[in-house]
């Protein structure tokens, strides 16, 4: 039998500790200490550390990736729609939201919903 730690899973760095990381490596810290501080993996504090002189900021960028098609109140009303009408089409509800999204996204919104 191996012995293998059980992986928690991943987590970003919240704001504040990314914060903490730079103060206390500019303070002295080694990274073996700030991690421990942390309940952190040393690798983690060290790639926030290693974005600091890079872009002057611990923050994240934001995500990569194609930009949603509608905004969350447009899919609560997606989402919403066959309710009140139970007859109405896919069409129907992209018409009635207003929005410009695809009538594929429409049901794919409607599926979310489980409806």
């Amino acid at each position: 039998m191996t012995l293998r730690r059980r992986r928690n899973h991943y987590q970003q760095l919240i704001e504040f500790e990314r914060g903490r990381v730079v103060g206390l490596r500019e303070g002295g810290f080694s990274f073996h200490n700030i991690a421990e501080s942390l309940g952190r993996n040393v690798s983690t504090v060290h790639d926030c550390w290693q974005q600091w002189p890079w872009k002057g900021t611990a923050s994240r960028r934001s995500g990569s990736g194609r930009p949603r098609g509608t905004t969350e109140r447009e899919d609560r009303r997606v989402r919403s729609m066959p309710v009140a009408h139970g007859t109405a089409s896919a069409a129907e509800i992209r018409t009635a939201v207003g929005t410009t999204a695809t009538q594929r996204t429409v049901t794919n919104r409607l599926l979310q919903g489980q409806l």
